[in-house]
């Protein structure tokens, strides 16, 4: 019997049975223009159609592939979610299209045409029943267009969602999850919410902003918001987030002035509001799934035994933020408690809440790759696995980009027969996968990354991301400009001590490493040099950043610190002027991030990093600007030319000198590098 064969080409045309299903319409468009990528030539005129079929013999979310005429192709599901896999599984593995082909910019291989033989595609057998993402703290994402539209980047998120496995999504924060909620619905995905956002409602304080966020005071008003966002969603895939946190992410109980409030009491609320917000969802939509966010503060009181959960609501655990199965810390509280042996005896499913992306304002990633590695996040989700925590997960992704080891190997995990893997398989794996050549040598300089990692605490998951360098700086500027004692909010690392002790403890744990950054970024820019130009391109937006993040970060803080001790040693005005070099080179060094950011090798990320209010570069750099003029002002005369008079121009040129008969006092920059220029040696 010959084998079945079907020609796709520029000719092959995609229609699906109702293009007033969305779902379908947005499947036959990314088929469509994936055959148009990778195709060239006009072949034989066909079709692939798709069509949802209740009588399907396949189960839940899978789909079947037939042949049913020379000419069509079939992709028929129970459900329209199952058509969209199939899509995706045909631009996959028989069109070849990476699964994150928009955020690593890959390059499909180009054929006249493609002879597709093997129809036996099925979605893989997933342990994990409800997998999803979390976009959070999605700060690059809001500030950013693609083909002039945000509408496209977020359509890209969906899709990439949606070819790694994903079947439920939290499509952003705040605002843009009301926007972005029925988008993400077109595409076939389900709809989870923020653990600060129940129900998906509309946050309190933006829809009433001269009110105090109390649930004592203003109940009614909370049940309203309550209502409509479920009767905005019911009937839809919905599964419903119970809980209740204050405004912001935080605890409630800060927002709310109207008691005194211990354990107890704040446990009565939560339990009465999750009673009320489980009775409504029943009542309004009565077969969606809800889930409870066991999440800061509830995971005390849940320990304690204080927490009602009704015993057909999911629960959600998370991790610490750092990818570690214990309880996050908030601020100096660090209790560490573990996750997986918390007891169960109403034998409620459960499922987990995982950051491969982090913001805290402390020593998380933001903009770059997780601080610990992937064989310990893979290990840990093994963890998870094993004790049960699969029946829904949500990964944090960040931005997406800067995480796509991370989230590829999530997406992995969530698969039935998962074993937690090494870095060596992990990144071998990866880097064969992204990169053309030199892979031995790029897999190297992946595994250095993690190496290099400075850790801040006594536990081996304690490491520093990239916004711990900028954090630092910022305290620091701040607590030495402003003449203050200690450093604000700085204790988790550096204890109860005096801004010097701090300083010296942190430089005692950054000083060690800074010769492997900087070797580490040496070697990334000669390697580049010798790849191709899209390798280059691959390596720089997925590891030369981070890279440069941790470096030129960790060296402009080691660098305030040595002008901050020299400056407190400072006898006479001359004494500020080393300071004040140095100060120059952390401006410089933090501008280098700026400039790195805004000229990636490949142009269509330029403007992504803009709206970076977390790590914020930016801010840090003209924090540093102010530092170096501030030592200036310390050191130099009140006309600022005593420097350029002493140390620049000629003996004679400096009697004669007057700022009104020759020119202006220089510029910081310009007289920094004059400075250096003369005193090289010297320094």
């Amino acid at each position: 019997m010959p084998e079945k064969e079907f020609i796709i080409s520029q000719a092959t045309r995609v229609v699906a049975e109702d293009f007033r299903n969305n779902i379908l319409k947005n499947a036959t468009e990314i088929l469509q223009r994936d055959i148009q990528k990778v195709t060239t030539q006009k072949e034989s005129d066909n079709e692939i159609y798709l069509t949802v079929d209740d009588h399907a013999a396949v189960e839940g979310d899978d789909f079947q592939i037939n042949q049913s005429t020379d000419s069509r192709i079939t992709i028929t599901a129970k459900t329209s979610l199952g058509v969209m896999y199939g899509a995706l599984a045909v631009s996959r593995n028989i069109l070849k299209i990476d699964d994150f082909w928009y955020w690593m910019d890959t390059v499909p291989s180009v054929q006249k045409s493609i002879k597709w033989t093997n129809f036996d595609l099925h979605i893989p057998d997933y342990r994990t029943k409800y997998r999803g993402w979390f976009v959070n703290d999605e700060l690059l994402l809001r500030g950013w267009k693609d083909h002039d539209s945000d509408r496209y980047v977020w359509n890209r998120v969906f899709e990439t969602a949606l070819r790694v496995g994903c079947n439920v999504i939290v499509p952003g924060t705040d605002v843009s999850s009301q926007i972005n909620r029925n988008p993400a619905k077109s595409f076939g995905l389900a709809i989870a919410q923020h653990h600060a956002e129940p129900l998906g409602a509309k946050m309190f304080a933006r829809e009433y902003p001269d009110l105090t966020a109390s649930f004592i005071k203003y109940p009614d008003l909370f049940r309203k918001l309550w209502r409509d966002a479920i009767m905005d969603q019911k009937g839809t895939p919905t599964i419903y987030s119970l809980g209740f946190r204050g405004q912001g992410d935080k605890p409630f109980c800060e927002d709310d002035n109207s008691r005194e409030w211990n354990d107890q009491s704040i446990a009565d609320v939560v339990n009465g509001i999750i009673q009320e917000q489980y009775d409504m969802v029943r009542e309004l939509d009565p077969e969606a799934p809800m889930a409870l966010n066991i999440y800061g503060e509830l995971a005390g009181l849940y320990r304690k035994d204080l927490i009602k959960v009704p015993d057909d609501v999911i629960e959600i655990w998370a991790d610490s933020g750092y990818g570690k199965l214990v309880s996050r810390r908030q601020n100096l509280d660090n209790p560490r408690l573990p996750l997986l042996d918390v007891p169960n005896p109403h034998h409620r499913q459960r499922g987990l809440y995982y950051h491969v992306a982090f913001h805290d304002l402390q020593a998380s990633n933001f903009l770059g790759l997780l601080s610990n590695s992937p064989e310990f996040v893979s290990s840990e989700l093994t963890k998870a696995h094993e004790k049960h925590f699969d029946t829904l997960e949500l990964v944090n992704t960040g931005n997406i980009k800067p995480h796509v080891l991370y989230l590829r190997e999530a997406a992995k995990s969530w698969i039935d027969g998962y074993q937690a893997r090494t870095n060596d398989q992990i990144l071998d794996d990866y880097v064969a996968n992204y990169y053309g050549s030199h892979q031995a040598e790029i897999v190297s300089l992946y595994k250095r990354y993690w190496q290099a990692i400075v850790q801040y605490g006594s536990h081996s998951d304690e490491t520093a991301g990239d916004e711990f360098a900028p954090f630092m700086i910022r305290r620091i500027i701040k607590a030495w400009v402003g003449h203050r004692e200690k450093m604000s909010d700085t204790g988790w690392v550096v204890g109860d001590v005096s801004l010097p002790e701090a300083v010296k403890k942190i430089d005692g744990l950054i000083e060690p490493k800074l010769p492997e950054w900087q070797s580490l970024v040496l070697d990334i820019k000669k390697l580049m040099l010798d790849l191709s130009e899209q390798d280059a391109k691959t390596l720089y937006g997925d590891l030369y950043l981070s890279v440069l993040y941790q470096a030129n970060g960790l060296n402009a803080m080691h660098l305030v610190i040595q002008a901050y001790n020299l400056s407190m040693a400072a006898q006479k005005d001359d004494d500020y002027l080393k300071p004040f070099l140095l100060a120059d080179e952390a401006y410089h060094a933090m501008s280098d991030i700026v400039f790195a950011q805004d000229h990636h090798k490949s142009t269509k990320w330029y403007d992504f990093y803009k709206n970076d209010g977390y790590d914020d570069m930016p801010l840090t750099a003209i924090k540093l600007k102010f530092l170096r003029h501030y030592l200036r002002t310390l050191g130099d005369t009140e006309d600022e030319d005593a420097w350029e008079r002493n140390y620049i121009k000629t003996p004679g040129e400096a009697r004669v000198m007057t700022l009104w008969t020759t020119s202006r006092e220089m510029s910081d920059d310009h007289l920094a590098k004059k400075l250096r220029e003369k005193l090289i040696d010297k320094l």
